[in-house]
Order: structure tokens, then sequence, then C-alpha cells
């Protein structure tokens, strides 16, 4: 993931002096969260220490404990700083050498394992730890050891007992409305709503850049297709495909159809198609409908317009997915993509995005999403298909395999499928982005099956 010249310089520095990373002079206090009257403790995990931390967390088997992160690091001084999730660190210059510990994730996430000899997985920014053996819990960058001297930055990783709230007896609607500010998952209340968008053609392609698409229109109706499966209304359903994609009609499905949804209703938006920056304010990243000339930004639909169309809605839960080049500033396919990554990550550290939204997207920060004639989709709708038609139930003990696919559920698989699918049939493992709003962990039972 280095570039190619800093891996040279370092393994000469490192044939030549013997010298890498850091080790950590200081250590943690140990606590078993279980025991102790402290039920969350934090330490710092540099990016150049290349043993490992001992967070002091004594994690016991059976029990869940939560992890939160913050703080940004680096991989090398070619690479793109980045939070925990490693999202961000690649570019022209820093690249996948196979260099990870745990391959096919980026080589800036966070990355943990219990005991000395224990198997590492990845935590990245947020992770919910269901320990499967009892032990100490460590901490390190996943970087291969003996070339963190020229890593940056740190991350201070958080962990506290999970508590799961009690249940609470059934309540009406106005009371429920009132004393769910806490948490932004509404159980068993309110409706479902959904703005579905896929272009594969475009009126003005094959001018300044503009491609028409293969699959998008597809996954557009793939997906309209599954929500109908999961007991969807069709008239609860807003499908635009192509010519039906205009500028107007987007506007119209999301500024004038949408204020049906109310306060404890839930939308989803699927957008599947080009993507593009403003040449004269690329912090003006635009969605293209069928009548976009992109030479002309403003007859594209701005993407802080679409967030300010369903803030307006005020409903308690808002899931984006965008099978999209530019959707990680929403991420977006073809040359003129943009990732909405960047945009997202703004959002989190300025902490002025709506509290129970989701956002799941097909491209990291500086890849393009991407489709292949192997699934006839999208890479990340291909894989998103396939969780909600049952693939994603109960996946590797993320929840109960009960037939219904949670937000939870729907996360652990795509985070496992995509890579794995992308790296068999392009030989270079891809990932989704997916990241929520809120740090209340139940959001993630969300689910888009109607009961």
């Amino acid at each position: 993931m280095k570039s190619i010249g800093y891996v040279f310089f370092s393994f000469l520095l490192i044939s030549l002096f013997c010298c890498a990373g850091v080790q950590y002079q200081d250590q943690a206090k140990a606590i078993d969260l279980n025991q102790s009257n402290e039920k969350q403790t934090a330490v710092k995990i540099l990016a150049k220490a290349e043993e490992w931390r001992n967070s002091g967390v004594i994690v016991k088997e059976g029990f869940k404990y939560k992890i939160s992160t913050k703080g940004r690091w680096r991989a090398s001084p070619t690479c793109g700083w980045t939070g925990a999730g490693g999202v961000g660190a690649y570019n022209p210059l820093c690249w996948d050498l196979n260099m990870s510990i745990i391959k096919g994730w980026s080589i800036s996430a966070l990355i943990a394992k219990i005991g000395e000899n224990g198997k590492p997985f990845v935590v990245g920014d947020e992770y919910e730890l269901k320990a499967e053996e009892s032990g100490i819990l460590y901490f390190r960058i996943n970087d291969l050891p003996g070339y963190c001297g020229d890593n940056d930055g740190l991350i201070q990783a958080k962990t506290s007992l999970f508590r799961p709230e009690p249940p609470t007896p059934k309540r009406s609607t106005e009371d429920q409305i009132k004393i769910s500010e806490k948490s932004y998952y509404a159980k068993d209340i309110g409706q479902n709503w959904a703005v579905i968008i896929g272009l594969s053609q475009y009126k003005y392609a094959g001018q300044s850049g503009l491609t028409n698409l293969i699959f998008a229109d597809d996954d557009a109706k793939a997906f309209a297709r599954v929500l109908r499966n999961l007991g969807w209304s069709e008239s609860h359903i807003k499908l635009l495909i192509n010519k039906e994609a205009t500028q107007r009609n987007i506007m119209i499905a999301l500024e004038s159809w949408l204020t049906k949804a109310g306060p404890n209703d839930q939308i989803v938006l699927f957008w599947a198609g080009h993507g593009f920056p403003d040449p004269e304010d690329p912090e003006k990243v635009y969605f293209a409908c069928y009548d976009t000339d992109i030479s002309i930004p403003v007859t594209g639909y701005r993407m802080d317009r679409v967030r300010a169309a369903l803030e307006e809605r005020k409903s308690r839960n808002v899931v984006l997915l965008a099978d999209t080049c530019h959707a990680g500033k929403l991420i977006t396919r073809g040359k003129r993509g943009l990732s909405i990554v960047p945009k997202i990550e703004k959002m989190h550290r300025e902490q002025n995005t709506p509290k129970g939204w989701v956002f799941m997207v097909g491209a990291d920060t500086d890849r393009k999403a991407i489709e292949h004639t192997s699934w006839n989709n999208g890479a990340f709708t291909h894989c998103l298909l396939n969780a909600l038609s049952g693939k994603a139930d109960g996946y590797l003990s993320s929840g109960a395999k009960d037939g219904i696919v949670t937000m939870g559920e729907l996360r652990a698989y795509m985070n496992v499928a995509m890579p794995d699918e992308t790296q068999k049939v392009l030989g270079v493992a891809k990932r989704a982005v997916i990241t929520t709003s809120t740090g209340d962990p139940d959001i993630w039972n969300l689910t888009l099956e109607v009961k």
C-alpha cells in the first residue's frame, strides 16, 4: 500500500541500520470491565509502533464490548491521513503492495487481537466485539512489522462494556417520538419509503467525458424487486430509470413525493450512475441526471441538495445506498466519478449529520465504483442484492439467523463478500464504505424488511 520508493527506502534503512518503528514506554493499567467500577477505558495506538499495543483491557469470553475510535494517522509520508477505518490512504503515490497484516484491508486500518497469540481482526472506526475467548486486548496499525518507521499520527481506541437497553413496554407513536431521542432505531412503528434511481443512458453521453453505463439501470430495477420481496408496498417505491430520471423528476421525487414520509418513518435512497465535481469548485459534487450536461454543472443534482431534501423530512432513519464513483461525497462510476467519502468524513468531523442516518456506498475515497459482466451489476449492488436476498442473515454470527437481515448483518456481509468477490473477478479487493451518523449501536438492528 506504500509507494515503491518508500518501501525500498524503508527496507534499505532496516537492512543497514536495523531501525524501524518506536516501542511503547508506558504500560496500560490492567482492567476487567466486567468487575471494575470503570465501564470504559481508552488507550493511544501510535502508527510508528512496531509492537502490538497492550490496551490493558481484559475481555471475557461470551461478553460484548464496543470499541470506538478517534484520531488520525498515515502509513507513510506519501499515503493519505485517515481515521481508524483506513479510508483515504490510497493515492497515485500510495497503493496496495500486499504489505498489510490482514490482507484485503487498508494498511491504515486499526486491527486488534485477543491475547498475544490471538488471530488479528479488523476494528476500523467502530466495532462491536463478542469475545470468543478471554484475554488481553491488543491493538496496532495494519502495517507489516518492520515498515512502521515512516508512519505518523495516532489513534485513540476506547473500549467499553456493551450493555443493551432493557425492553420497553409498547407505547403510542406520539409517546415513542418523545422518549426515543437517545435511540434512532424505530421499533415496530413507521413506514418505509424508497426513491430508487438508475442511469445507464444519458442524453448527452459522449460529450465532456460523460459515458453511458451498462448495468446501472438494472441495478435499480433489481433493488426495487428486492424491496417488493421484502414486503414493501409498490406505492411506497419511486423508481426512476434512464429517461425518467431527469433533474425535474428527481427533484419532484425527493422534494415533493417524499413529503408523505413522517417523523417515525424510514427513507431509503438508492442511486446507481455517474457523479461529477464542478471544475470551478470541486467541493460541489453532483449526481448526473438523464438530461445533465456536465459542462454545465448546475444541470446535475447537487449532493448537498439531496441531503437537504432528506433532512427536511425529519424522518427518524435515512439509509443512503450509492453505487456511483463520486458517491463517497453522498461514491461514482466512470472516469468522471468523485468519491463522497471525504464529504461523509467531513460531516462526521463537524458533527453536523442528522442522527439515525446510515451510509453504504460502493467505493472508497480513491477508487471508482465498478461494474462487470461477471455480475451483470455494479460490484456493490451485486453483493448488496445477495445480502438482502438472505445470504447476510446471521452472517458470521453478526445476528440471529432468523430470516431477517439487519443493517448489522448487511454490514458484516458486505465487509467480507465485496472484497472477496472483486478479488476473485478483478484480482484486487474493493471495499464498500459503511458508516453511520450516530454511535447508537441499536441503529444496526434496522431492517429493510416490512414486518
